[in-house]
């Protein structure tokens, strides 16, 4: 699958036998060992102008079908002599005393008798050489000669040192698909760029161009629409194969036609330097015209173009006051409101930001230049004078130099970003450690104790122990190390915030052990008894008061005199555990509860 990928990389020798059957692959690789070193070869002699060599299979007919066979090759090479054009490419000369070690000449006869020469190599009389040159490649292309073309579209890329042979191939096979569909509508397809000069490129640009002069049933931009949809989905399936995608711009011949008119110097281009791989003969014509000197931008064209130029001037100047409106100005208001909310002022209007910012940071703290501040000031002023007279231009000079002050009062305020987050940092670290030790020393027996012992016997009291679970033994280990960073000042903030999560995680484990364990406590300074079967109640001692809580009937009885007494106290108001107290059960109060529950029986 990783094969099927677009990627605009020419395509190689290994991508296309992965997309070939086993046996075909097997015949190319016994064939390779043949041309490799001739491939070398080429590629020294051409000191850089070969652009590649792809192989093409003898196409034999089998019962009058057309079949490839592989063991016979034609080994095409291809070479770029696009700044000094050849009349024709010459072995002979290319390879001078090396011709006669590599290849041989033959002589064959084609169907019409005739006799023709062909180049063979000495290593395997089956594989031909046949080279080209780009500049022939182009001018059978003008003169309607696609064979090239056709070369291309059926064969296996070898190597492809500028894209140029892949895009060809890639081009071939989309060419054939739509004329297939469309090839009444076609009227050119055609390429344009800097590839079709030779040079390396990743954008293979493609024009097509259709025909709507005779589109009656649907409007015209909706046939474009239609046809720019599939002609762009076929590019894509082709590129899954390939991996080369091309670009494609799809003309109608009647809009065309209009921009040509009208001196659009994209078709201008279009005409001088692209090469057509498919022409009704449309686009020949149009080539020589322009190389006559007729076709001539109109009058309304040339205006047109006069009148761009103003406008874009204008265009221009205004954007550079929008610029200094919108982004320059902002530039140094949001780092300077971004600051202040990092000192603790809730968000500030463009106004206050000013006012306090020079108060706060200018005079008080001084960690602001007054000429920074007035880069700022002069931002906020232009800003204001733009805003209400629209015929003030604001020059590059001006918007360069304030764009640089921009630059250096940012770099200043990240510095104090840097610092104050040092800083907060470091007070997070500070509090967060300071109520550690300080719910430490709330332990008993804990009171008197140094930070040092503090931290060491919490460790074995509390996590060596097992009171507190497994985990806060790596949390403590965590907390000392973070301890000593933090005093040689070699903390980090990543390092501080995980400290304090752990530090957090450690007092609540505490804190639920502290409740536990008042809990326990508490319980078992009250009596909780059942009477009458499954009722239940609570009788204990509270601040010197006994009392006696009726669950069933949510009452509350305090002992007065010998007996029990409903009380306005209510339950939430005996919940401070510290006031509970031991108490002596008497036979004398139990009777006095039983005799307020008008229980039947009672147990403890």
């Amino acid at each position: 699958m990783s094969d099927n990928k677009v990627t605009d990389e020419p395509l190689s020798f290994e991508k296309e036998l992965s997309r070939l059957p086993p046996e075909i692959v097997t015949i190319l690789k016994k064939k390779e060992k043949k041309f490799s070193s001739f491939i070398e070869l080429l590629k020294k002699k051409s000191k850089g102008k070969d652009m590649g060599v792809f192989l093409t299979p003898h196409i034999e007919l089998k019962n009058n079908v057309p079949t490839p066979d592989f063991n016979k090759l034609t080994l095409n090479f291809l070479y770029d002599d696009f700044d000094k054009p050849l009349p024709e490419f010459n072995p002979k000369m290319f390879f001078e005393k090396e011709f006669d070690s590599v290849l041989e000449i033959v002589t064959i006869k084609d169907k019409d008798g005739q006799e023709q020469s062909k180049y063979v190599l000495k290593e395997d009389k089956n594989i031909t050489f046949f080279p080209t040159t780009v500049q022939h490649l182009r001018e059978n292309c003008f003169d309607g000669i696609y064979d090239d073309m056709k070369r291309l579209g059926s064969s296996i890329v070898y190597y492809d040192s500028r894209g140029f042979i892949s895009a060809l191939k890639t081009i071939d096979i989309h060419r054939n698909m739509l004329l297939q569909k469309f090839e009444k509508y076609v009227v050119v397809y055609a390429g344009a760029g800097s590839w079709l000069r030779g040079e390396k490129s990743n954008d293979f640009d493609v024009f097509v161009v259709i025909d709507d002069t005779d589109v009656k049933r649907m409007p015209r931009m909706q046939v474009k629409d239609q046809l720019t949809k599939i002609i762009w989905q076929m590019s894509r399936e082709i590129a899954q194969v390939t991996g080369i995608q091309i670009h494609i711009q799809v003309y109608l011949l009647t809009d065309f036609w209009d921009a040509l008119k009208d001196a659009h110097p994209v078709m201008f281009t279009f005409l001088r330097d692209g090469v057509p791989f498919y022409d009704r003969g449309i686009y020949g014509a149009w080539k020589e015209l322009l190389k006559l000197g007729k076709i001539k931008p109109s009058a309304e064209a040339i205006d047109l173009h006069m009148n761009a130029g103003t406008q874009l001037v204008d265009r221009a100047r205004k954007m550079f006051n929008e610029i200094a409106m919108n982004d320059v100005y902002y530039a140094f208001l949001n780092p300077a409101q971004a600051v202040l909310m990092m000192k603790g002022f809730n968000p500030t209007t463009p106004k206050e930001t000013l006012k306090i910012f020079k108060e706060v940071l200018v005079d008080k703290d001084k960690v602001i230049s007054q000429k920074e501040f007035d880069n700022f000031e002069e931002a906020v002023k232009l800003f204001k004078s733009l805003e209400h007279d629209q015929e003030k231009k604001v020059s590059g000079k001006d918007l360069d130099r304030m764009l640089n002050n921009a630059d250096k009062f940012l770099s200043t305020i990240k510095k104090m970003f840097d610092q104050i987050t040092i800083d907060k940092t470091k007070d997070s670290f500070n509090n967060t450690y300071t109520e550690f030790i300080t719910q430490l020393l709330q332990l008993p027996n804990f009171e008197k104790l140094s930070e040092k012992d503090l931290v060491k016997n919490f460790e074995a009291e509390y996590i060596t122990s097992g009171k507190l679970p497994a985990f806060t033994k790596e949390s403590i280990k965590s907390i000392k190390k973070a301890k000593v960073d933090f005093d040689k000042d070699k903390i980090t903030s990543i390092e501080v915030n995980k400290v304090l999560k752990e530090i957090r995680n450690l007092l609540s484990e505490l804190k639920s052990l502290r409740d536990t364990n008042i809990l326990t406590e508490a319980n078992s300074k009250k009596l909780a008894l059942i009477y009458d079967g499954a009722k239940s109640c609570d009788l204990f001692m509270y601040d010197n008061k006994i009392y006696l809580i009726d669950f069933p009937n949510d009452k509350t009885y305090e002992f007065k005199s010998q007996k029990f007494i409903e009380s306005k106290t209510k339950r939430e108001d005996l919940a401070d555990s510290s006031k509970l107290q031991d108490m002596e059960l008497t036979g004398m109060i139990i009777d006095c509860v039983k005799d307020v529950l008008k229980a039947k029986s009672l147990k403890i």
